[in-house]
């Protein structure tokens, strides 16, 4: 079985840092995407309300997982720049996919 792990982050800012809070969130995911582990880092920001962002990742496993987690950009702008800015945050994570199996009729 495939042991990546899946992060939906799902986060706020309020509308007057959209701009800035944007930018360093891509900054952000630039420096993760070069980390070994990181096999994706996806930003979507909403339509509706262009302070809110979502980020899915993927890492190659949990192992990797933690070592973004401590890694020196984690702190030095997710920690220290985007967290500062950040009004609600919502980080969900997940396993490796699994066959779901039909409906019943």
């Amino acid at each position: 079985m495939d042991p990546h792990v899946l992060v939906v982050a799902d986060v706020s800012c309020s509308p007057e840092n959209a701009v800035e809070f944007g930018q360093v969130l891509h900054e952000f995911a630039a420096a993760c995407r070069a980390e070994p582990g990181c096999l994706s880092y996806e930003v979507f920001r909403s339509e509706e309300a262009p302070e809110r962002y979502v980020s899915i990742e993927r890492y190659a496993d949990p192992a990797a997982f933690a070592a973004h987690r401590d890694s020196e950009h984690f702190r030095a702008i997710g920690l220290a720049r985007l967290m500062p800015l950040t009004t609600s945050r919502d980080v969900r994570l997940y396993d490796a996919p699994r066959e779901v199996p039909p409906a019943a009729p």
